[in-house]
């Protein structure tokens, strides 16, 4: 009777444990597209700076 009792939580907790795996795996994977995306903005402002310091530069002369 234990046995089947210990049994079928190993059972129970196996299946979540790969739930969980299965969601984290998600979760890192879209953490790593908002990190790209993050990179893609980050380098659209640094041009966005530069330019407009050029400019910026440009009417003072």
């Amino acid at each position: 009777m234990a046995e089947a009792a210990v049994e079928i939580v190993t059972e129970t907790l196996s299946s979540l444990l790969l739930e969980e795996i299965k969601l984290l795996g998600r979760v890192k994977r879209e953490v790593e597209s908002i990190k790209r995306e993050l990179e893609s903005i980050r380098s659209f402002l640094k041009d966005a700076d530069a330019r407009a310091a050029v400019e910026e530069e440009g009417r003072r002369q």
